[in-house]
């Protein structure tokens, strides 16, 4: 450890009588270094990084299947989910939701509000408690039933200014009363959407007679020990039932299952991919140029090495004072990309992309830091390396009976600086030809006809009232 200090102190000193390398260095490096990052920090909070509920592993969505026509993923009839809740034995608990935009009114300025309505099993099954009063119960989502709803933290404190006393009160939500029975707390998201409050999911009758009427989401809990494989077979064997007992409205149709965490990240885990495989390539073109330039003040250093060599230091201590040298560059890029990923993260943060489940999320946490410290140190070892072999080795006698390389140490350096830089070349060919080929696909999309004059067309949706249109 004292001869790494040491290392790592003469490192810094010859650093410091080159301030111009040196920065050119950092800031390649950080600009390589801080790319990665950003994007890993993105792969981490949507893809990576579990989702935020108890056992998240456990939780599946379920859907309904048909191949045949090209819908591996569909939503969920009432009567089938009925059916499969009341069969299965595979789970903990079952619950179905729906989306619904329901406009408040009566406290305030008119708003519509995006409701999820559900079952009242959903709380519990993603393990979901209020800070204040209650969630609704399973009387509440039978038809004929008092009107209730549960407020999001974020509506209750931006409409109705974190009044503690809201339970018991009533709310119009599009013309009816609906009375407040909890708040939940502000860390709580539902399934990849941010609804304003929840109100209980009421079958209708033709929901409870029609099958082909699917319009429903299922999540489920797996039980303990029991496999995704093990309850597709189950849930699978339960839909056939039912399409041999239903032919007419359920054709075609059986089941899928997957985990939670890929309905939200499937998606982009391969934006994602893509993108990651970039900024890698970005990161290797930075570290052919650091080895061209290591290389090049390698050159000038051929003396102290041989002067070193001759008065007893191993090849290896050698190699292990300049890849100190190097390390202590990646470290310093490494610091400095960690406030480039920042940037880079709260530029993606304000762009809000829609795709992107839990990016308003995003944080550099332990792991983020790891990861950095890795890529830091793997990117020293990778630029640093073939430079500090090469600098280990000169011709003693050529090089102490004169200042001048050899023609032998400068062939091969020329060799090695001609390879690194053809390695660049091919590294940003392979990028500036993916660029291209998606600027090429985007021009593509925009000009596609889509049969239709669109210049100067807007489209509005509107949402009326059931109790009024």
């Amino acid at each position: 450890m004292t001869t790494f200090w040491q290392d790592l102190r003469f490192g810094a000193r010859m650093l410091w009588k080159q301030p111009g390398f040196s920065l050119i260095a950092v800031l390649t490096l950080a600009l390589g270094i801080g790319a990665n990052t950003a994007i890993f920090t993105i792969l981490n909070a949507v893809v990576l990084r579990p989702l935020d509920y108890e056992h998240a592993d456990r939780l599946v969505m379920c859907w309904e299947s048909n191949p045949a026509t090209n819908l591996p993923r569909f939503p969920v009839s009432a009567l089938n989910f009925k059916d499969w809740q009341a069969q299965q034995t595979v789970f903990e608990q079952m619950a179905v939701f729906r989306d619904a935009d329901l406009t408040l009114t009566g406290a305030g300025e008119p708003e519509l509000l995006k409701v999820g309505t559900t079952g009242a099993e959903m709380f519990s099954l993603l393990r979901v408690k209020p800070i204040l009063g209650r969630v609704f119960n399973t009387t509440e989502t039978q038809p004929g039933r008092a009107r209730v709803v549960v407020l999001s933290h974020r509506l209750w404190q931006r409409r109705f200014a974190g009044d503690a006393g809201i339970v018991g009160r009533n709310l119009k939500l599009n013309g009816r009363d609906y009375s407040v029975i909890g708040v939940l707390d502000k860390s709580f998201k539902f399934v990849g959407e941010d609804y304003a409050a929840f109100v209980p999911l009421v079958f209708t009758p033709n929901d409870l007679t029609q099958r082909g009427r699917k319009n429903n989401l299922v999540v489920a809990r797996l039980k303990d020990g029991v496999s995704l494989s093990q309850a597709q077979t189950q849930i699978g064997a339960i839909a056939e039932r039912i399409k041999q007992t239903d032919p007419e409205q359920n054709a075609g149709f059986g089941a899928y299952l997957q985990t939670l965490q890929s309905v939200y990240s499937e998606g982009a885990g391969q934006f994602l991919g893509v993108l990651f495989t970039a900024v890698g390539f970005v990161l290797l073109i930075a570290c052919a140029n650091l080895s061209n330039l290591l290389l090049a003040r390698a050159a000038g250093r051929q003396r102290e090495m041989a002067i070193r060599l001759s008065v007893g230091a191993s090849r290896w201590r050698i190699i292990r004072q300049l890849l100190t040298e190097s390390l202590a560059l990646a470290l310093l890029g490494g610091t400095l990309g960690l406030l480039f990923a920042a940037w880079g993260k709260d530029f993606i943060v304000a762009l809000d992309p829609e795709d992107l489940y839990r990016v308003k999320d995003l944080g550099m946490d332990y792991s983020v830091l790891v990861f950095t410290l890795v890529l830091s140190l793997l990117t020293g070892l990778l630029f640093g390396l073939l430079p500090a072999v090469q600098a280990s080795k000169p011709n003693l006698n050529e090089t102490l009976k004169d200042a001048s390389h050899s023609a032998s140490g400068s062939l091969r350096r020329h060799y090695l600086r001609n390879l690194l830089v053809v390695s660049e070349v091919a590294l940003a060919l392979v990028l500036l030809v993916g660029a291209g080929l998606m600027f090429k696909s985007m021009r593509a999309l925009r000009a596609a006809q889509p049969g239709f004059n669109p210049h100067n067309l807007l489209t509005m949706g509107l949402t009326l009232s059931d109790q009024r249109y």
